[in-house]
């Protein structure tokens, strides 16, 4: 080899080292940032007229695109589920568990408890204004709930509309991702570095809808749903859709509802929890205590013998008879009868005489009273959507609404936690895999040095000849 070649090899060496330093010292500064994929320089040799060459053919990512695809769909089921349990956060909080003091159930029993009284003893205006008391505290226990959960429903809407924003806000940034790196020329640092943000702008998207992507040669990406349809083709978006009044989610014209049959969408992410809260889960639950406060009122006013065709009962729509076009919302409109409240002028004996008494009946007669507590006791006819039995008594009912939708909650909190730790299993074993390990980086630097060593005694060897040549001329 003549010193040219030397001088040139071991130049090219030493450019190679510095490019090799530099992806080893930018592994170890990021080391511990979120979504850093280690990267390594992948060097190789040419021969040419001025002798052997080491160059730096790109930098390399190490990704397993395996790995990426179970973690976020691990995370994204992880999200479902948490977007499930803080929806109901605050409506189960309000209702309550079952034998609490404000719970329906509860309130319930009291009314119970009044009206054994009253049935006892009619004559007692004591005992009169507790049964009226009870009745009071069971409406307004369900009035309660409906207010809250009609809470619940305005936040869910807010929250979908935000989380849509934020899917089609990211999808604009991995376009314009997708565009820079179109830009970026060889496989060097800044396009790897671009690749990372992508993949972190995908981490993030993935924890909001389920999603599948694909990556063309030069490192762009495009978005699907898990179902197939494309939320992001390179460059061009489809924004999603979302109609509050039928809560169907739109991409590209595409129906992407959760739960849809036949819709290609998704079906795990924040997103999908909330969609299948406002779908499926809130309006089961609202119409459970609909279904509860039309049995008081329907029930109160088919036992009291007192009332004409069409009169209210003691339990009211507003001050209304019952009418089945509008079940909807009842639980937040039931009131108590103003004819046996004497704040708005009406008489505490019409709750041992019935709602309709035009005067007083003897004192001792509990007959309607009892009316009232076989109808109570009996089964009650309730609608099957409401998913808790149809032919069971009042108290069964309302036991089991109240657990029925505490369950929900909780089951997602059970779900979200086992999800969890296969998310968090399968996240350490893409840290492993993608991760900087310290350690091995560390070995990089020595060999490093060794390398970066052998390449200068070379030149420094060269330069020592030319200078002996030089000083025997």
């Amino acid at each position: 080899m003549g010193l040219t070649s030397a001088l040139s090899t071991s130049r090219s060496g030493l450019l190679a080292i510095e490019k090799w330093s530099e992806t080893t010292a930018s592994n170890i500064a990021n080391a511990s940032s979120e979504g850093y994929v280690r990267k390594s320089a992948e060097l190789s040799t040419k021969v040419g007229p001025s002798g052997a060459q080491v160059m730096v053919t790109g930098i390399k990512r190490e990704v397993d695109t395996a790995l990426d695809r179970m973690h976020r769909t691990e995370n994204s089921r992880v999200a479902k589920q948490q977007a499930i349990a803080d929806g109901l956060e605050y409506y189960t909080g309000q209702l309550g568990q079952p034998g609490g003091a404000q719970s329906p159930s509860e309130q319930l029993n009291k009314f119970f408890g009044g009206l054994d009284l009253l049935v006892n003893n009619p004559a007692n205006p004591a005992l009169q204004r507790g049964f009226l008391d009870t009745a009071q505290g069971l409406a307004a226990s369900l009035n309660r709930a409906a207010t809250s959960l009609g809470q619940t429903e305005t936040d869910l809407v807010a929250g979908i509309t935000r989380n849509v924003e934020t899917v089609n806000a990211t999808l604009h940034e991995l376009a314009d991702l997708n565009l820079q790196l179109s830009r970026i020329e060889g496989q060097n640092m800044s396009r790897a570095t671009l690749e990372d943000e992508i993949g972190r702008t995908i981490d993030k998207l993935s924890e909001v809808v389920d999603l599948r992507v694909t990556r063309i040669a030069d490192g762009r990406v495009s978005v699907f749903s898990a179902g197939g349809t494309p939320l992001l083709e390179v460059n061009v978006v489809h924004d999603i859709s979302y109609d509050r009044g039928s809560g169907s989610l739109t991409a590209g014209g595409a129906d992407v509802t959760p739960g849809v049959a036949g819709a290609r969408g998704f079906e795990n992410g924040s997103l999908a929890g909330q969609l299948t809260l406002q779908n499926e889960l809130l309006p089961r639950m609202r119409l459970q205590l609909d279904e509860f406060a039309r049995v008081l009122v329907q029930g109160f006013q088919a036992a009291d013998a007192s009332l004409a065709p069409g009169q209210a009962g003691l339990f009211t729509d507003a001050g209304a008879a019952f009418d089945p076009a509008q079940l909807d919302g009842l639980a937040g409109r039931l009131s108590i009868n103003d004819a046996v409240r004497p704040e708005t002028g009406g008489s505490l004996w019409r709750l041992r005489d019935g709602i309709g008494a035009a005067a007083p009946g003897p004192a001792s007669d509990g007959g309607q009273l009892t009316a009232f507590v076989a109808m109570l006791d009996g089964p009650q006819s309730f609608s099957t959507g409401a998913g808790l039995g149809t032919n069971i008594d009042l108290t069964q009912y309302s036991a089991g609404m109240i657990a029925d939708q505490q369950v929900v909650r909780t089951q997602a909190l059970d779900r979200r936690d086992a999800l969890s730790m296969s998310a968090e299993s399968i996240g350490a074993m893409r840290r492993g895999v993608q991760g900087v390990n310290i350690d091995d980086e560390l070995q990089q630097l020595i060999l490093i040095e060794q390398s970066y060593a052998a390449n200068s005694k070379v030149m420094s060897a060269v330069a020592d000849m030319i200078d002996t040549l030089l000083a025997s001329l």
